[in-house]
Formats: structure tokens, sequence, C-alpha cells
């Protein structure tokens, strides 16, 4: 679904329908790239207390490890395991806790989750496979949001000088009472200098 009607090109093709080929090329293409090594500055809203955090994610297409730097000096939190689970959450005092799923280790552990299942999607510019989603779309077929499972997933900028396709650098996802803002400072072999707001992000 794109933001509004598109004008016709050359050949009878409407920018519309322009857009909707790209995006379905750009789905297969970003949907192989299943190994990543991300570093992030995320600021986390929930009901309505503010954290800053510090996020490493590497990823391979078989093994999985996201490392989460806690606020007010708490610590790192490990979560790592097979790709598919189970997965393990190491706290910074040595506690280790074993779960399914990423999202059920945060919530026994912490009291709070994200929805890591759609992350490892939704971070690619991409939806999750197999649930419904409705998509907006920039002239380039690249997703402006995609609102899935209940989450708006905001695509507010995204690294031009990255070979196609390119990928996201600034996010943002809400549901309920719940708000992750990231700005992603490297993907992969792709770096930038962060500025101060890179380092706490906070674009609407």
């Amino acid at each position: 679904m794109l933001a509004a009607a598109g004008c016709m090109r050359p050949g009878g093709l409407s920018d519309d329908d322009e857009a909707q080929r790209l995006w379905a090329s750009r789905q297969q293409a970003v949907a192989a790239l299943d190994s990543w090594d991300i570093h992030a500055r995320a600021a986390l809203t929930l009901k309505g207390e503010a954290y800053n955090i510090g996020l490493n994610w590497e990823r391979t297409s078989d093994r999985f490890m996201l490392l989460l730097e806690a606020p007010f000096g708490q610590g790192v939190f490990r979560i790592d395991g097979d790709v598919g689970g189970p997965y393990r959450l190491r706290l910074p005092d040595g506690q280790v806790f074993t779960n399914a799923t990423p999202e059920a280790l945060l919530e026994e552990v912490v009291g709070w989750s994200l929805p890591i299942g759609g992350l490892e999607f939704w971070i690619r510019g991409i939806p999750q496979p197999g649930a419904d989603y409705r998509p907006r779309l920039d002239a380039g077929g690249r997703a402006r949001s995609i609102r899935q499972d209940s989450w708006e997933i905001s695509y507010l900028d995204y690294f031009d000088a990255q070979p196609a396709p390119q990928l996201p650098r600034r996010i943002k996802l809400s549901r309920d009472e719940l708000t992750l803002k990231l700005v992603i400072e490297r993907w992969q072999q792709t770096e930038i200098e962060p500025d101060t707001s890179d380092l706490f992000p906070e674009f609407n």
C-alpha cells in the first residue's frame, strides 16, 4: 500500500506499480541477508519511563548472539543460542536462564520484552513471513513503515552509501506502552560517525 496514488510511467506502468515491483524485488534480495553484525544505540520507552541502551547483535545462518547494554550501569545482558532455540540469557552477575525464545527470556527475567523474532526481519526493512502486514512504500520500493502483529515500524533513514539493497539506519517501533528507537551505527562493513543525537535517539 502506498501513501498516495502515483502517476503513469512510460509504457503504461504507474509509479505505484513500479514501487510495488521494486518492493517485491527488494524483499527477495534482503531476505537472503541472514548474517550480520549490528552495532546500535537505542532509546526504550516503557510505561512512560525512558532508558538509553546499547545494542550489539551478531547473527549467522545458524547462530544468534545479542548483547544489551543495560541502563544505569547495570552491565551487559547476553542472549545467545542456535537460531531457532533454545536460547540462554546471561546476567551481569553470571546467572544463566534458558527458554525457547528470546522474548520469553526477557519477559521471564527482566519483566519486559522486545519482539526479537519480528525484529530479525523488520531491522532489514521487510515484514516477518507468515503474518499479515500493511506497508507504506517510497518511490524506490523501500518501506516507509510496516504494520504487523499490532506493531508499527517506521523507517526514518537508510544507509544511502550502501550498495543495493540499502538497509535501514533509523527505525522506530511502537506498540501499546512500549517504544523502541534505534540508530544503527554499523551494519556489517558500513560505518558512520555518530553524532550526539545518534547516541541517544530523540526522533519522533
